[in-house]
């Protein structure tokens, strides 16, 4: 290149549309932060009462609500026919609650009547096979097998009723849907493993309860009344120090309450605060991991106990 030769500078200008700036993202984001708060305000109108004063107070005391029990509801699928009514003012939930204790007093009453009036059951109940109680739950109808060895309800080892019990039911159907009460029925077995493979105690307590809901619907409880059946073999043990038990051999029969219970429900003091007792409870000392693991190793326990032990009826 030559001295004093001109240096030309050519600026290529790119096709597009154009330049335009950042100033779209900042309108996009404005928008997509109005949606979102929009959503969260339907949301918000769409919860009920409970849990729009539970997230209020959230954000009024932080540290304070977190020392109360959550009051929002739980899908229990049919359970949710028999839990509709918990919906509404802490003192509507109490007089339901009242209201739910008295007629269950009422049906446990009904119940021990018809017991005491025909000699069968007079006889099953003296001897400690059919017993009535309420539990936190609602009102419990037990059927316990005799000892070791004896058969009561049900044929040792298998699912099939003996013709006595049948007898039983049919006298027990009708005073449980004269109640017009939702029913679970629930198997259980003692530790002893099953002898053999391939059936084992899940199967034989399910069975069990299922023949229980077929004869209670063949004797005039209504299908509707009906809302699970479950097999649960030995993980819920009348006799938890004693896993082998004669009693942990038996069926219940669960008629729950209508509405949850809350302050006036008694929870086992050993795991849970009283104080705050409802759905779900705070444990006493425990993180909820600990009370898992807890809940986990006692179940281990037993299941080691049950192997050590020797093959036999259930």
């Amino acid at each position: 290149m030559q001295e004093g030769t001109p240096i030309i500078i050519k600026k290529v200008k790119k096709g597009g549309h154009g330049h335009h700036g950042g100033a779209w993202k900042v309108a996009y984001a404005d928008f997509v932060t109005a949606m979102m708060a929009f959503f969260m305000v339907m949301w918000i109108l769409g919860m009920s009462q409970p849990e729009k004063e539970a997230i209020a107070a959230y954000f009024s005391d932080p540290s304070g609500v977190t020392k109360q029990v959550p009051m929002y509801q739980i899908s229990l699928g049919p359970m949710d026919k028999m839990m509709g009514e918990n919906s509404g003012s802490a003192d509507s939930r109490d007089e339901g609650i009242m209201r739910d204790k008295a007629e269950m007093d009422k049906t446990q009453a009904e119940l021990n009547e018809a017991i005491e009036e025909d000699p069968d059951l007079k006889a099953l109940a003296a001897k400690g096979d059919l017993e009535v109680s309420q539990t936190s739950e609602g009102l419990v109808l037990e059927l316990i097998e005799n000892e070791a060895g004896g058969e009561v309800f049900f044929t040792v080892g298998s699912s099939g009723v003996r013709d006595q019990a049948k007898k039983v039911f049919e006298k027990l159907a009708p005073v449980l849907a004269a109640t017009g009460r939702l029913i679970k029925v629930d198997g259980h077995t003692d530790a002893r493993p099953f002898p053999g493979s391939g059936y084992d105690n899940f199967d034989l307590s399910a069975e069990r309860a299922n023949a229980v809901r077929r004869l209670f619907l063949t004797y005039g409880v209504k299908k509707s009344q009906i809302i699970g059946v479950e097999g649960k073999a030995d993980t819920d043990l009348r006799k938890p120090e004693d896993p082998y038990h004669f009693s942990n051999r038996r069926v219940t029969v669960l008629l729950p309450y209508r509405f949850m219970r809350t302050a006036t429900q008694k929870m086992p003091t050993d795991i849970a605060d009283e104080s705050v007792e409802g759905v779900f409870v705070k444990p006493k000392g425990l993180s909820p991991v600990d009370a898992v693991d807890r809940a986990f190793g006692e179940a281990e326990a037993k299941k080691k106990a049950g192997e050590n032990g020797h093959d036999g009826g259930h």
